[in-house]
């Protein structure tokens, strides 16, 4: 319209056919500067599309190369935990998981929490928990546990049951939101049922009456400023702890951690007596340091014929 004084329409038509590489006959004939330019309309209109494109193509290859990653590294997870939701309870189950170096693989059905999952450098599966497929990707037949933190009790339900469907042995935690679920939730296979409402109040009531008590569990289970953790071991077959009394390991000379409890035939034994005898698949509840853990767990799993370092 400014270098030829066409009309609009005229001027509209010759730029769409010029951009779009068409070529169809000019409307009119072109002067000498409408010729140089369509030269430079032809020149920067074509450099302008082959950038979008270029881009285009660069952010496919790098979704498809990145889901093809991720996907490869959730199939070769093995004895793994599965984490249903990355809601605020699933945000807190994963942060404790990767402060405890546990593998894991979020299933999650809301686009924005994928996308924050992905953002965070997590293995995650679009998709919705309660169907075989989305577990299935999960590689649920390969994990160890499943955590439902979804606050919808009947999906918290289905999720267990196709659970349990796809690995009997797999150990299922679920939230229940009402407390007539629990039991709903035992039978559909959930190995422990925790409701956030009663957690809440009974911590806030154990707050009131016994602080030092809240304190120093908060310091063991969750603080990051002290070194004093409590974990659980299993005592293996034919090891140093087996058929031997808690006297006679000397656990605590030997590693400095503290038996607070022991889980034997499953029946808790709480402040077990020096009397006790370890058994093969005993479950150990102990406090002490990273470092005096590390030396209990290889206590729980070193054989007899072996001399410990």
């Amino acid at each position: 319209m400014l270098v030829e004084k066409w009309n609009f329409l005229d001027s509209l038509y010759m730029t769409v056919i010029t951009v779009t590489t068409v070529g169809y006959d000019e409307v009119h004939p072109l002067s000498d500067a409408g010729k140089i330019y369509t030269i430079f309309l032809i020149l920067s209109a074509a450099g302008i599309v082959l950038y979008v494109l270029s881009d285009l193509v660069e952010i496919f290859l790098e979704l498809n190369i990145g889901l093809r990653r991720m996907k490869h590294k959730i199939v070769k997870l093995d004895k793994h935990q599965i984490v249903c939701g990355y809601g605020r309870t699933g945000q807190e189950v994963v942060k404790h998981f990767r402060q405890n170096a546990v593998n894991f693989v979020i299933i999650e059905a809301a686009p924005e929490r994928v996308r924050k999952a992905e953002e965070e450098g997590l293995l995650v599966v679009a998709g919705d928990a309660s169907t075989d497929e989305a577990l299935l990707e999960a590689q649920i037949k390969k994990a160890e546990g499943i955590v439902c933190c979804l606050p919808d009790d009947t999906t918290n339900t289905f999720i267990s049951l196709s659970a349990k469907g796809l690995n009997e042995k797999i150990t299922i935690v679920s939230r229940a939101a009402n407390p007539g679920a629990e039991a709903k939730l035992r039978r559909a296979g959930a190995s422990m049922v925790i409701s956030p409402y009663v957690i809440c109040g009974r911590r806030m009531a154990t707050a009131v009456t016994h602080p030092l008590v809240t304190e120093f569990l908060d310091v063991v289970m969750h603080s990051a400023a002290y070194d004093l953790r409590m974990e659980e071991y299993i005592v293996g077959a034919n090891t140093v702890l087996t058929g031997v009394t808690l006297k006679e390991a000397n656990i605590k000379q030997t590693s400095g951690a503290m038996i607070l409890a022991v889980n034997q035939d499953g029946k808790l034994i709480t402040n077990p007596s020096p009397d006790l005898v370890f058994h093969e698949s005993d479950q150990l509840i102990a406090l002490g340091t990273e470092q005096e853990l590390k030396i209990l767990s290889t206590l729980a799993c070193k054989q007899k014929t072996e001399e410990l370092q």
